[in-house]
């Protein structure tokens, strides 16, 4: 596995962990194109997903709606199923949707004990489009036989971005209020800097005038200047 994929993925990671919640161990939700495309590919997900997501704990979920064809089915078969409430089932790429949707609901409710924030995986192109434009969701495809997570997208960095404007003075409060109650003081206030003088050692000292025994001065190109008795240069 190359360095510089492991690297990037880092970076993403760090993103939805920073701004959206998602920590280990992830959750991941497979739909049958992707499953279908590992098997092509020859990839081994129980093997890739964990070193490529550097987490050996994460579980990956398929939905009850989803029926893949015989192959990716022996592969789904392994993981487990993610309950949805859909009666009659829906297709795959409409369950997968709606899964996303409530996992970024239950991770707003505050009075929710377990959130379960989900990863998605597919190759369904109309899929992965709705899901850019939903935002805050980690997306991963299959490209190049390799298995690869996608950087945010538009929105989710749009997302990110107002609310981390919108919570900074909420944090700038909550800071100087413990501040205050751990070392009972408030901050403390800017002083006023004072001009003062040049720095001494900036300053360019007065040159002294070298002068021979004869009480000239030497001049350009070696020749000498005698000095009359006004102190002027002939």
């Amino acid at each position: 596995m190359k360095v510089k994929r492991l690297k990037r993925a880092s970076r993403v990671l760090t993103f939805f962990r920073y701004k959206f919640g998602y920590i280990p161990p992830y959750s991941i939700l497979l739909d049958g194109t992707f499953c279908q495309e590992a098997l092509k590919c020859k990839i081994n997900l129980r093997e890739q997903l964990p070193k490529y997501l550097r987490d050996e704990g994460l579980e990956m979920f398929v939905t009850e709606c989803e029926s893949p064809l015989y192959g990716a089915l022996c592969i789904a078969q392994q993981f487990k199923v993610a309950k949805c409430p859909h009666r009659p089932l829906r297709s795959a790429a409409d369950c997968i949707a709606h899964m996303a949707r409530r996992s970024l609901k239950n991770k707003e409710a505050e009075n929710k004990k377990k959130k379960i924030l989900y990863f998605v995986a597919t190759q369904d192109s109309a899929l992965l489009q709705k899901l850019r434009s939903l935002g805050g969701v980690p997306l991963m495809s299959i490209r190049y036989n390799a298995i690869l997570l996608e950087k945010p997208s538009e929105e989710s960095e749009k997302i990110a971005e107002s609310s981390t404007t919108k919570n900074e003075p909420d944090e700038l409060q909550r800071v100087k209020q413990l501040r205050k109650v751990e070392l009972g003081e408030e901050a403390p206030k800017h002083r006023k800097r004072e001009a003062k003088g040049p720095n001494p050692l900036s300053c360019k000292k007065k040159k002294k005038i070298q002068r021979n025994n004869d009480g000239g001065v030497p001049g350009a190109f070696g020749k000498r200047k005698k000095e009359d008795d006004k102190g002027e240069f002939n």
